[in-house]
């Protein structure tokens, strides 16, 4: 809880070592062959689903009711809901060249409305050297500076409250070989109540770095237009 630049806990060693190392060899060719979504502030690939039996035992342990009480005691959120559907979550890939400018997270979950409050990362990096780049900056509300850089190396994971002042992203473009791409595995976790800090403002002008140009606040048409039509969605869904 005092963790700066907000709450959020870093733990090595969790997953077996084995268990990664297969999962990373399992999925990285399917991952590879996604395909990349590209926009104005974000460059990446994800899939709710996995391909091999590795990601999928981690993926289940963290749905287990003793992971999730695990994250409750942690956070201190009770009613905490695991997602078998890993919308938006499942396996996340950045291959050479993709970023994820600073942002905070979805409020509503896309299909059941309920409120998104935790996630959980677990990394399925190999030899990942620094020059690779990739890792997860975490920003205070300010944004004046990093508070925390976190490398994607196989088997930390890290868990998080999603709040409005939770910047955080991957703003640097990756710098791997073709054949390799940042994995990482991905569980969200909601309640049926909003958190103490939920917020329904909409935030056009998402968060920059201070060596960031001022051109990454301006969004494309395209990329409002689907964020808006995203809102909607989302708030149809909960108020269904």
């Amino acid at each position: 809880m005092a963790a700066a630049p907000w709450p959020h806990l870093v733990v090595d060693g969790l997953v077996d070592p084995a268990t990664v190392a297969a999962a990373e060899s399992q999925e990285i060719d399917r991952a590879l062959a996604l395909k990349v979504e590209r926009a104005h502030r974000t460059v990446k690939a994800e899939s709710p689903e996995v391909n091999g039996q590795a990601a999928t035992d981690i993926l289940d342990a963290l749905l287990a009711p003793q992971f999730v009480d695990f994250l409750e005691q942690v956070t201190g959120i009770a009613g905490l809901l695991p997602d078998p559907s890993h919308a938006l979550a499942g396996l996340h890939v950045s291959p050479p060249g993709a970023f994820q400018a600073l942002h905070r997270d979805f409020r509503l979950h896309p299909h059941n409305g309920l409120f998104h409050r935790v996630n959980v990362l677990v990394f399925l990096n190999s030899d990942w050297p620094p020059e690779y780049g990739g890792d997860l900056e975490l920003w205070p509300a300010d944004t004046s500076a990093c508070g925390q850089r976190i490398a994607p190396v196989a088997g930390k994971l890290v868990m998080f409250e999603t709040t409005p002042t939770s910047f955080h992203g991957i703003p640097d473009p990756i710098t791997c070989p073709p054949s390799r791409a940042r994995l990482s595995l991905a569980s969200y976790y909601y309640t049926d109540y909003p958190g103490p800090q939920d917020r329904r403002d909409l935030s056009l002008f998402p968060p920059r770095r201070p060596q960031d140009p001022r051109s990454i606040d301006v969004q494309k048409f395209k990329d409002v237009a689907e964020r808006l039509g995203g809102l909607a969605k989302r708030a149809f869904a909960k108020n269904r």
